[in-house]
Protein backbone atom coordinates (compact mmCIF):
# COMPACT_ATOMS: atom_id res chain seq x y z
CA UNK A 1 0.00 0.00 0.00
CA UNK A 2 1.48 3.53 -0.89
CA UNK A 3 1.96 5.87 2.02
CA UNK A 4 -0.31 8.64 2.36
CA UNK A 5 2.85 11.25 1.37
CA UNK A 6 3.40 8.72 -1.78
CA UNK A 7 -0.80 9.18 -2.17
CA UNK A 8 -1.40 12.98 -2.25
CA UNK A 9 1.81 13.39 -3.75
CA UNK A 10 -0.09 11.14 -7.01
CA UNK A 11 -2.50 13.36 -6.44
CA UNK A 12 -0.84 16.61 -7.44
CA UNK A 13 1.00 14.92 -10.34
CA UNK A 14 -1.58 13.11 -11.95
CA UNK A 15 -4.99 15.69 -11.43
CA UNK A 16 -2.55 18.33 -12.25
CA UNK A 17 -3.85 20.08 -8.57
CA UNK A 18 -1.09 22.67 -7.33
CA UNK A 19 -1.87 21.65 -3.60
CA UNK A 20 0.14 18.68 -2.78
CA UNK A 21 3.72 18.83 -3.47
CA UNK A 22 6.70 19.07 -1.38
CA UNK A 23 6.99 22.73 -2.48
CA UNK A 24 3.69 22.96 -0.94
CA UNK A 25 4.28 21.01 2.35
CA UNK A 26 7.75 22.98 2.60
CA UNK A 27 5.72 26.29 3.03
CA UNK A 28 3.64 24.71 6.10
CA UNK A 29 7.31 24.19 7.85
CA UNK A 30 6.66 27.10 10.32
CA UNK A 31 3.68 25.54 11.15
CA UNK A 32 4.85 21.68 11.48
CA UNK A 33 8.28 23.67 14.10
CA UNK A 34 5.33 25.13 16.31
CA UNK A 35 3.68 21.80 16.85
CA UNK A 36 7.47 20.70 17.42
CA UNK A 37 7.52 18.17 14.71
CA UNK A 38 11.22 16.94 14.02
CA UNK A 39 13.00 17.26 10.83
CA UNK A 40 12.59 14.01 9.76
CA UNK A 41 8.41 14.26 10.25
CA UNK A 42 8.44 17.43 8.06
CA UNK A 43 10.18 15.28 5.11
CA UNK A 44 7.37 12.80 4.79
CA UNK A 45 4.78 11.37 7.43
CA UNK A 46 4.08 7.76 5.95
CA UNK A 47 2.19 6.65 9.33
CA UNK A 48 -1.47 5.33 8.28
CA UNK A 49 -4.33 7.03 10.83
CA UNK A 50 -6.97 5.15 12.45
CA UNK A 51 -10.28 4.03 12.15
CA UNK A 52 -12.06 3.53 8.77
CA UNK A 53 -12.86 7.31 7.61
CA UNK A 54 -11.62 10.41 7.84
CA UNK A 55 -14.97 13.06 9.15
CA UNK A 56 -14.94 16.62 7.98
CA UNK A 57 -17.72 18.46 7.54
CA UNK A 58 -19.38 21.35 5.79
CA UNK A 59 -21.89 23.84 6.26
CA UNK A 60 -23.64 25.11 2.84
CA UNK A 61 -26.74 26.76 1.46
CA UNK A 62 -28.12 25.33 -1.05
CA UNK A 63 -31.11 27.57 -0.83
CA UNK A 64 -32.08 31.07 0.10
CA UNK A 65 -29.45 33.90 -0.65
CA UNK A 66 -26.66 31.85 -1.05
CA UNK A 67 -28.28 29.22 -3.34
CA UNK A 68 -26.46 29.69 -6.28
CA UNK A 69 -22.93 29.39 -4.76
CA UNK A 70 -23.27 26.57 -2.26
CA UNK A 71 -24.63 23.70 -5.35
CA UNK A 72 -21.48 24.51 -6.87
CA UNK A 73 -19.14 24.51 -4.07
CA UNK A 74 -20.72 21.14 -2.99
CA UNK A 75 -19.88 20.19 -6.45
CA UNK A 76 -16.22 21.47 -6.16
CA UNK A 77 -15.80 19.51 -2.19
CA UNK A 78 -17.32 16.29 -3.88
CA UNK A 79 -14.57 16.57 -6.68
CA UNK A 80 -11.66 17.30 -4.50
CA UNK A 81 -12.65 14.52 -2.11
CA UNK A 82 -13.36 12.01 -4.75
CA UNK A 83 -9.30 13.00 -6.27
CA UNK A 84 -7.77 12.46 -2.96
CA UNK A 85 -9.82 9.29 -1.90
CA UNK A 86 -9.09 7.74 -5.62
CA UNK A 87 -5.10 7.96 -4.33
CA UNK A 88 -5.82 6.23 -0.86
CA UNK A 89 -7.22 9.04 1.20
CA UNK A 90 -5.30 10.72 3.82
CA UNK A 91 -2.93 8.48 5.60
CA UNK A 92 -4.51 5.67 3.53
CA UNK A 93 -7.73 6.23 5.13
CA UNK A 94 -10.49 7.87 2.95
CA UNK A 95 -12.47 11.08 3.75
CA UNK A 96 -15.68 11.36 4.44
CA UNK A 97 -17.76 14.31 3.68
CA UNK A 98 -20.89 15.23 5.60
CA UNK A 99 -22.45 18.25 4.55
CA UNK A 100 -25.68 20.13 6.12
CA UNK A 101 -27.70 22.56 4.30
CA UNK A 102 -28.33 25.75 6.45
CA UNK A 103 -30.52 27.21 3.57
CA UNK A 104 -28.61 30.17 3.79
CA UNK A 105 -30.03 30.98 7.58
CA UNK A 106 -27.30 31.90 10.29
CA UNK A 107 -29.43 30.32 13.24
CA UNK A 108 -29.59 27.16 11.13
CA UNK A 109 -25.84 27.42 10.49
CA UNK A 110 -24.98 27.43 14.64
CA UNK A 111 -27.16 24.28 14.96
CA UNK A 112 -25.00 22.28 12.49
CA UNK A 113 -21.78 23.96 13.61
CA UNK A 114 -22.45 22.25 16.93
CA UNK A 115 -24.32 18.60 15.01
CA UNK A 116 -21.07 18.49 12.68
CA UNK A 117 -19.00 19.13 15.96
CA UNK A 118 -20.80 16.89 18.69
CA UNK A 119 -23.10 13.84 16.63
CA UNK A 120 -20.39 13.64 13.77
CA UNK A 121 -17.69 14.10 15.45
CA UNK A 122 -15.95 15.86 12.59
CA UNK A 123 -12.35 16.82 12.79
CA UNK A 124 -12.79 20.33 10.91
CA UNK A 125 -15.59 22.04 9.48
CA UNK A 126 -15.42 24.03 5.90
CA UNK A 127 -17.92 26.83 5.52
CA UNK A 128 -20.60 28.44 6.31
CA UNK A 129 -20.68 30.54 3.18
CA UNK A 130 -22.60 34.17 4.79
CA UNK A 131 -21.09 36.31 6.77
CA UNK A 132 -24.01 36.39 8.76
CA UNK A 133 -24.31 32.66 9.62
CA UNK A 134 -20.45 33.09 10.30
CA UNK A 135 -21.51 35.25 13.01
CA UNK A 136 -23.88 32.32 14.46
CA UNK A 137 -21.12 29.50 13.77
CA UNK A 138 -18.07 30.74 14.30
CA UNK A 139 -18.50 31.40 18.41
CA UNK A 140 -20.15 27.96 18.66
CA UNK A 141 -17.03 26.57 16.72
CA UNK A 142 -14.76 28.16 19.27
CA UNK A 143 -17.13 26.98 22.60
CA UNK A 144 -16.32 23.29 21.23
CA UNK A 145 -12.86 23.84 19.77
CA UNK A 146 -13.67 22.92 16.30
CA UNK A 147 -11.25 24.50 13.53
CA UNK A 148 -13.92 25.71 11.38
CA UNK A 149 -12.95 27.31 7.63
CA UNK A 150 -15.60 29.56 5.73
CA UNK A 151 -14.51 29.45 2.39
CA UNK A 152 -16.87 32.90 1.24
CA UNK A 153 -16.88 35.29 4.51
CA UNK A 154 -15.75 38.46 3.55
CA UNK A 155 -17.35 41.18 7.20
CA UNK A 156 -14.40 42.87 8.27
CA UNK A 157 -13.10 41.83 11.64
CA UNK A 158 -15.15 38.70 11.63
CA UNK A 159 -12.23 36.53 11.65
CA UNK A 160 -10.10 38.59 14.09
CA UNK A 161 -13.19 38.48 17.03
CA UNK A 162 -13.64 34.58 16.79
CA UNK A 163 -9.88 33.28 17.57
CA UNK A 164 -8.36 30.99 17.64
CA UNK A 165 -10.93 28.16 15.91
CA UNK A 166 -12.16 30.26 13.13
CA UNK A 167 -10.21 30.71 9.69
CA UNK A 168 -11.74 32.34 6.43
CA UNK A 169 -10.28 31.47 2.94
CA UNK A 170 -11.37 34.61 1.70
CA UNK A 171 -10.10 38.28 1.80
CA UNK A 172 -11.73 41.25 4.43
CA UNK A 173 -14.10 43.00 2.10
CA UNK A 174 -12.01 46.42 3.58
CA UNK A 175 -8.81 44.86 1.72
CA UNK A 176 -10.70 43.22 -1.55
CA UNK A 177 -12.69 46.71 -2.54
CA UNK A 178 -9.83 49.04 -2.26
CA UNK A 179 -8.19 48.25 -5.61
CA UNK A 180 -11.48 47.95 -7.42
CA UNK A 181 -12.39 51.59 -5.79
CA UNK A 182 -9.07 53.07 -7.15
CA UNK A 183 -9.59 51.53 -10.55
CA UNK A 184 -13.19 52.91 -11.00
CA UNK A 185 -12.34 56.16 -9.91
CA UNK A 186 -9.30 56.39 -12.67
CA UNK A 187 -11.41 54.00 -15.03
CA UNK A 188 -14.22 56.61 -15.49
CA UNK A 189 -13.03 59.96 -13.92
CA UNK A 190 -15.32 59.63 -11.07
CA UNK A 191 -15.44 62.63 -8.82
CA UNK A 192 -18.79 61.90 -7.48
CA UNK A 193 -20.80 59.03 -6.34
CA UNK A 194 -24.12 57.58 -5.20
CA UNK A 195 -24.36 54.60 -2.91
CA UNK A 196 -26.83 51.91 -2.76
CA UNK A 197 -26.86 48.88 -0.56
CA UNK A 198 -29.10 45.72 0.86
CA UNK A 199 -30.04 46.93 4.60
CA UNK A 200 -30.73 43.04 5.62
CA UNK A 201 -27.75 40.95 4.80
CA UNK A 202 -24.98 41.62 7.15
CA UNK A 203 -21.70 41.57 5.00
CA UNK A 204 -23.47 43.72 2.56
CA UNK A 205 -25.03 46.31 4.83
CA UNK A 206 -21.02 46.38 6.39
CA UNK A 207 -20.19 47.16 2.62
CA UNK A 208 -22.57 49.54 1.84
CA UNK A 209 -22.33 51.64 5.33
CA UNK A 210 -18.72 51.16 5.70
CA UNK A 211 -16.55 49.81 3.52
CA UNK A 212 -17.69 51.41 0.44
CA UNK A 213 -18.26 54.83 2.20
CA UNK A 214 -14.48 54.84 3.46
CA UNK A 215 -13.06 53.66 0.39
CA UNK A 216 -15.02 56.29 -1.70
CA UNK A 217 -13.61 59.08 0.82
CA UNK A 218 -10.43 57.74 0.80
CA UNK A 219 -10.05 58.14 -3.08
CA UNK A 220 -11.15 61.58 -2.76
CA UNK A 221 -14.58 60.73 -4.10
CA UNK A 222 -17.72 63.01 -2.71
CA UNK A 223 -20.37 61.00 -2.08
CA UNK A 224 -23.67 62.44 -3.53
CA UNK A 225 -26.70 61.01 -0.83
CA UNK A 226 -24.06 60.81 2.20
CA UNK A 227 -26.37 60.31 5.31
CA UNK A 228 -29.61 59.01 3.18
CA UNK A 229 -28.05 55.89 1.43
CA UNK A 230 -30.46 54.11 -0.84
CA UNK A 231 -31.60 51.02 0.71
CA UNK A 232 -32.91 47.65 -0.83
CA UNK A 233 -33.87 44.53 0.94
CA UNK A 234 -31.90 40.89 -0.23
CA UNK A 235 -34.12 39.39 -3.37
CA UNK A 236 -35.88 42.79 -3.77
CA UNK A 237 -37.54 42.67 -7.80
CA UNK A 238 -38.50 46.05 -8.06
CA UNK A 239 -35.86 49.35 -7.64
CA UNK A 240 -37.86 51.47 -9.79
CA UNK A 241 -38.29 54.06 -6.77
CA UNK A 242 -34.43 53.73 -5.72
CA UNK A 243 -34.17 54.66 -9.25
CA UNK A 244 -36.30 57.01 -9.45
CA UNK A 245 -34.63 58.95 -6.91
CA UNK A 246 -31.34 58.68 -8.37
CA UNK A 247 -32.45 60.59 -11.57
CA UNK A 248 -32.65 63.47 -9.22
CA UNK A 249 -29.31 63.59 -8.18
CA UNK A 250 -25.81 65.11 -9.86
CA UNK A 251 -22.92 62.47 -9.87
CA UNK A 252 -20.74 60.22 -11.94
CA UNK A 253 -20.74 56.66 -10.71
CA UNK A 254 -22.54 54.21 -8.68
CA UNK A 255 -21.12 52.41 -5.84
CA UNK A 256 -23.38 49.12 -4.83
CA UNK A 257 -23.27 47.08 -1.52
CA UNK A 258 -24.76 44.13 -2.22
CA UNK A 259 -25.18 40.73 -4.35
CA UNK A 260 -24.75 40.16 -7.80
CA UNK A 261 -28.64 38.92 -7.99
CA UNK A 262 -29.85 42.15 -6.46
CA UNK A 263 -27.20 44.04 -8.79
CA UNK A 264 -28.40 42.60 -12.14
CA UNK A 265 -32.40 43.34 -10.94
CA UNK A 266 -31.25 47.21 -10.17
CA UNK A 267 -28.71 48.23 -13.07
CA UNK A 268 -31.53 46.95 -15.45
CA UNK A 269 -33.82 49.01 -13.91
CA UNK A 270 -31.43 52.16 -13.89
CA UNK A 271 -30.83 51.70 -17.28
CA UNK A 272 -34.07 51.30 -18.63
CA UNK A 273 -34.78 54.52 -16.57
CA UNK A 274 -32.00 56.05 -18.09
CA UNK A 275 -29.32 56.33 -15.52
CA UNK A 276 -26.42 55.46 -17.19
CA UNK A 277 -23.39 55.83 -14.43
CA UNK A 278 -20.80 52.94 -13.85
CA UNK A 279 -21.13 50.36 -10.76
CA UNK A 280 -18.40 49.42 -8.45
CA UNK A 281 -19.05 47.07 -5.60
CA UNK A 282 -17.65 44.34 -3.30
CA UNK A 283 -17.01 41.01 -4.17
CA UNK A 284 -20.18 39.82 -3.99
CA UNK A 285 -20.91 41.14 -7.58
CA UNK A 286 -18.36 38.41 -9.00
CA UNK A 287 -20.22 35.38 -10.50
CA UNK A 288 -20.78 34.56 -14.10
CA UNK A 289 -24.33 35.17 -13.75
CA UNK A 290 -24.25 38.75 -13.06
CA UNK A 291 -22.36 39.00 -16.45
CA UNK A 292 -24.49 36.87 -18.60
CA UNK A 293 -27.80 37.63 -16.94
CA UNK A 294 -27.40 41.40 -16.26
CA UNK A 295 -26.16 41.63 -20.16
CA UNK A 296 -25.72 44.72 -21.77
CA UNK A 297 -26.72 46.26 -18.68
CA UNK A 298 -23.89 45.43 -16.51
CA UNK A 299 -21.20 46.20 -18.89
CA UNK A 300 -18.64 47.93 -17.71
CA UNK A 301 -19.04 47.22 -13.89
CA UNK A 302 -15.90 47.02 -11.69
CA UNK A 303 -15.26 44.76 -8.76
CA UNK A 304 -12.23 43.01 -7.48
CA UNK A 305 -11.90 39.46 -6.24
CA UNK A 306 -9.40 36.71 -5.03
CA UNK A 307 -9.64 34.36 -7.84
CA UNK A 308 -10.07 34.66 -11.45
CA UNK A 309 -11.16 32.05 -13.43
CA UNK A 310 -9.16 33.48 -16.47
CA UNK A 311 -5.95 33.05 -15.20
CA UNK A 312 -3.67 30.94 -17.31
CA UNK A 313 -2.00 29.12 -14.54
CA UNK A 314 -2.80 25.34 -15.59
CA UNK A 315 -3.95 24.38 -12.06
CA UNK A 316 -6.85 26.71 -12.39
CA UNK A 317 -7.39 25.55 -16.17
CA UNK A 318 -7.28 22.26 -15.16
CA UNK A 319 -9.61 22.69 -12.04
CA UNK A 320 -12.16 25.16 -14.60
CA UNK A 321 -12.49 22.06 -17.43
CA UNK A 322 -13.27 19.08 -14.09
CA UNK A 323 -15.34 21.71 -12.33
CA UNK A 324 -17.36 22.53 -15.68
CA UNK A 325 -18.33 18.69 -16.55
CA UNK A 326 -19.31 17.73 -13.21
CA UNK A 327 -21.31 21.29 -13.04
CA UNK A 328 -23.16 20.65 -16.21
CA UNK A 329 -24.01 17.39 -15.50
CA UNK A 330 -25.80 18.73 -11.86
CA UNK A 331 -27.66 21.42 -14.06
CA UNK A 332 -25.51 24.06 -12.57
CA UNK A 333 -23.39 27.28 -14.41
CA UNK A 334 -20.35 25.88 -15.16
CA UNK A 335 -18.01 28.68 -14.22
CA UNK A 336 -15.44 28.39 -11.38
CA UNK A 337 -16.80 30.92 -8.79
CA UNK A 338 -14.35 32.34 -5.97
CA UNK A 339 -16.42 30.66 -3.67
CA UNK A 340 -15.85 27.51 -5.35
CA UNK A 341 -12.09 27.11 -6.05
CA UNK A 342 -12.09 28.55 -2.07
CA UNK A 343 -14.12 25.15 -1.05
CA UNK A 344 -11.93 23.04 -3.19
CA UNK A 345 -8.67 24.34 -1.65
CA UNK A 346 -9.93 24.04 1.89
CA UNK A 347 -10.08 20.29 1.47
CA UNK A 348 -7.20 19.72 0.08
CA UNK A 349 -5.37 22.31 2.65
CA UNK A 350 -7.19 20.25 5.56
CA UNK A 351 -5.72 16.97 3.93
CA UNK A 352 -2.68 18.15 4.33
CA UNK A 353 -2.81 19.47 7.60
CA UNK A 354 -4.14 16.50 8.79
CA UNK A 355 -1.34 13.96 7.25
CA UNK A 356 1.54 15.82 8.10
CA UNK A 357 1.07 17.07 11.64
CA UNK A 358 0.72 13.69 13.33
CA UNK A 359 -3.61 13.94 13.38
CA UNK A 360 -3.87 10.21 14.77
CA UNK A 361 -7.99 9.87 14.00
CA UNK A 362 -8.19 7.71 17.26
CA UNK A 363 -11.78 8.59 18.78
CA UNK A 364 -9.87 9.39 22.22
CA UNK A 365 -7.73 12.19 20.17
CA UNK A 366 -10.30 14.22 18.39
CA UNK A 367 -9.53 16.91 21.00
CA UNK A 368 -6.13 16.76 20.27
CA UNK A 369 -6.56 16.40 16.71
CA UNK A 370 -8.17 19.31 16.09
CA UNK A 371 -6.26 21.44 18.26
CA UNK A 372 -2.95 20.21 15.68
CA UNK A 373 -5.31 21.26 12.96
CA UNK A 374 -5.88 24.37 14.64
CA UNK A 375 -2.39 25.14 15.41
CA UNK A 376 -1.32 24.32 11.69
CA UNK A 377 -3.54 26.16 10.14
CA UNK A 378 -2.85 29.39 12.39
CA UNK A 379 0.72 29.30 10.82
CA UNK A 380 0.19 28.80 6.98
CA UNK A 381 2.11 31.07 5.05
CA UNK A 382 2.68 31.14 1.34
CA UNK A 383 0.50 27.38 0.60
CA UNK A 384 0.43 26.74 -3.37
CA UNK A 385 -3.35 27.06 -3.60
CA UNK A 386 -5.34 26.81 -7.00
CA UNK A 387 -5.31 30.05 -7.64
CA UNK A 388 -1.90 31.42 -6.21
CA UNK A 389 -0.41 31.58 -2.97
CA UNK A 390 -2.26 31.87 0.18
CA UNK A 391 -1.73 32.59 3.89
CA UNK A 392 -3.54 33.54 6.85
CA UNK A 393 -3.12 36.41 8.73
CA UNK A 394 -3.44 37.02 13.01
CA UNK A 395 -6.92 37.12 12.70
CA UNK A 396 -7.48 34.00 10.42
CA UNK A 397 -8.03 35.99 7.36
CA UNK A 398 -6.22 35.00 4.49
CA UNK A 399 -3.77 36.82 2.43
CA UNK A 400 -4.00 36.21 -1.29
CA UNK A 401 -3.91 38.24 -4.73
CA UNK A 402 -6.68 40.64 -5.52
CA UNK A 403 -7.51 40.58 -9.20
CA UNK A 404 -9.57 44.01 -10.53
CA UNK A 405 -11.93 43.13 -12.88
CA UNK A 406 -14.21 44.62 -15.24
CA UNK A 407 -17.76 43.26 -17.48
CA UNK A 408 -17.03 43.19 -20.53
CA UNK A 409 -19.51 41.04 -23.36
CA UNK A 410 -21.30 39.34 -20.55
CA UNK A 411 -17.89 38.26 -19.21
CA UNK A 412 -15.93 39.35 -16.05
CA UNK A 413 -11.86 39.92 -17.97
CA UNK A 414 -9.17 41.10 -15.47
CA UNK A 415 -8.20 44.83 -16.08
CA UNK A 416 -5.53 44.95 -13.26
Amino acid sequence: MKTGAKVLSDIRTQSGSALITRRGFLGMSGALVALGMPEFARVAWAQRLAGPEIRIGAILGFSGLFGDWGKKDKVALDLAVEEINAKGGIGGVPIKLFVEDSASKPVEAGILTRKLATDHRALAIIGPIGSSECEVAFPIANQLKVPIISHASTKPGLGAANRPWAFRMNVAQDVIAGPAVRRFAREYNVKSTALIHDAKDAVAQFVGTRVLPALLKSHGLRIVNEGNYLTFQSRDIDFSAQVTKLKGMQFDGIAFGGFYTDGVTFLKEARRQGVTQPMVGGDMLVHELFAQQGGDAVDGTIAAAAFWVGLPDPNVQNLVKKFAARAEAAGLAPSVEQTTANAYNALYLLAEIIERTGVTNRPGDLGADRERIMRALTTIQNWPAVGGQMSFNKDGDAVKDIFVLMVKGRKWIRIE
